[in-house]
């Protein structure tokens, strides 16, 4: 039953007169990156070659790795205000779990402040997962030869990791260079980085 699953998935080639196995693309790169059949289904069924980065974020925040989390009726006020600080717009309502993962995911690369216990729980899981998936669908775009949307993946995964966005200073990664500093190299458009 697991093989006729994986099978489904696009993950493996199962012939049942043989009881044979062969790996595809897709299951090798669930194996790298420890991806659930599920979420590699997702994302199989949502990867094109044209995707913007609010398809990409809404894609990850599709990923059934995040099945469990679900929005609480005392988060929907701090989730609104979120929604309106994040940079990428998030399509989804405050009632919609993928909207949480979304905008917890902007929240944690824009270094955001929560409130809540909970969602600062929620956030940690995310961004434990959100490196490691981002690289499944970098590599799963090169795979398929999507190149215009592995090139945006990749910058998502380099966002991610120094939890830094491209229209911000890099300065932002050393802590000891104050706020007010880097802001007004920010705003100052003659001097480039």
């Amino acid at each position: 039953s697991a093989a006729t699953i994986l099978s489904k998935a696009d993950m493996i080639r199962y012939d049942r007169r043989n009881w044979s196995l062969h790996p595809t693309i897709l299951g090798r790169v669930a194996s790298d990156y420890y991806v659930s059949h599920y979420s590699m289904r997702i994302y199989k069924d949502n990867m094109a070659d044209h995707l913007s980065d609010t398809e990409i974020f809404r894609l990850f925040s599709l990923s059934g790795e995040f099945e469990n989390i679900h929005v609480r009726e005392e988060e929907k006020i701090e989730l609104t205000k979120l929604l309106n600080q994040v940079p990428i717009p998030v399509k989804e309502g405050v009632d919609d779990h993928t909207a949480k993962i979304n905008v917890l995911l902007q929240a944690y690369i824009s270094r955001l402040r929560l409130d809540g216990f909970a969602m600062m729980a929620d956030m940690t899981y995310i961004q434990q997962s959100a490196n490691r998936l981002m690289r499944a669908l970098f590599t799963m775009a090169l795979k398929k030869g999507y190149a215009s949307v592995a090139v945006r993946i990749l910058n998502i995964c380099k966002i991610v990791e120094g939890r830094l966005w491209e229209s911000q200073s890099p300065l932002r990664q050393f802590k000891n260079i104050p706020d007010a500093i880097v802001r007004k190299l920010e705003k100052n458009s003659e001097v480039t980085w």
